[in-house]
């Protein structure tokens, strides 16, 4: 009996392994000296930690692909020089988490260039990282994909090119866009896009100086507790579907657009941004502004009670 426990106790403890941290550092410090090398010798559940540093991911080099669960973290999207983990690319797109990579997750990094992020896997947590883009292209794109999650990020482009596009929420499910900075998208296209899906929530988020904020297509998204300000034409558009819009702030845009249920239509009163200001690529960077509500803000305690 004692010698079937022992197998038994084998079986569970093989099935259980142990995920690991895999260290990427430039200077050669860690295990590898680039991403790609550390994706390709991982195992589902480990953490791939990139270091401080200006990695360049270039076209020859080309997407780094992630095909099982795993997580990608860097040591903050502040400058390198400032500790923080920078990706320079020319690739496209720069990552791809495949329908394989469910539960994976991408955090703490600044990201300029070529910076497209494709999402095919299901519960993604993308949080805390600065994505500047370069191109025309779509910053992220999530495809057909249930319990996704993009928080807490800064999102941006950094040219005046005709058309910016943002993040495609395209056929998705469960999805939260929540706390996250868009600025600088449109014309024809918009920072977010939502169409089809079900059970989209988008709320918290603060949209600057986007030409055109945000769109929903034949979809049914819960647009909550937002800020629009500075926008130089629609803000919101709808086309189809029957979203849920409500308590979102208005304000000096050239089109408010679709403002839905109990807008503010007032100025939100930062700290230090108003209706003259601009916030571009460099702003945080060079720490130009203060986006925090200042205590006579119409927008404190005025939201959705239901969202956080």
């Amino acid at each position: 009996m004692k010698h079937i426990m022992l197998i038994c106790v084998l079986i569970i403890w093989t099935s259980i392994g142990f995920s690991e941290t895999l260290i990427v550092d430039l200077a050669g410090g860690g295990d590898f000296t680039n991403i790609h090398d550390a994706v390709d010798d991982a195992n589902s559940g480990d953490t791939v930690l990139v270091m401080s540093g200006i990695h360049i991911i270039n076209a020859t080099a080309g997407t780094i692909s992630v095909n099982q669960e795993l997580h990608l973290i860097g040591s903050g999207y502040d400058d390198p020089e400032s500790g923080g983990t920078k990706l320079q690319s020319s690739a496209n797109p720069l990552f791809d988490f495949t329908s394989a990579a469910d539960g994976s997750s991408l955090q703490g990094f600044k990201l300029s260039g070529s910076t497209r992020i494709d999402v095919a896997a299901d519960d993604m947590l993308i949080e805390n990282n600065q994505i500047v883009s370069g191109t025309q292209d779509w910053v992220i794109t999530f495809t057909s994909t249930s319990g996704d999650t993009l928080r807490n990020n800064y999102l941006g482009k950094s040219n005046s090119s005709t058309y910016r596009y943002g993040v495609n929420i395209n056929a998705c499910s469960d999805f939260v866009a929540s706390n996250n900075l868009f600025y600088n998208f449109g014309y024809y296209v918009y920072g977010l896009s939502c169409s089809g899906g079900t059970n989209v929530k988008i709320s918290n988020n603060l949209f600057l100086n986007c030409r055109n904020a945000l769109d929903s297509q034949n979809s049914s998204p819960d647009i909550t507790n937002n800020i629009f300000m500075n926008g130089t034409s629609t803000q919101v558009n709808v086309s189809g579907g029957s979203p849920v819009i409500s308590y979102n702030c208005f304000f000096n845009n050239s089109s408010d657009g679709n403002t839905g249920v109990s807008p503010i239509l007032d100025d939100p009163e930062f700290v230090d941004f108003n209706a003259t200001n601009t916030y571009g690529y460099l702003s945080y960077d060079d720490d130009q502004f203060d986006l925090h509500l200042a205590e006579t803000s119409p927008c404190i305690n005025t939201g959705n009670p239901l969202i956080d």
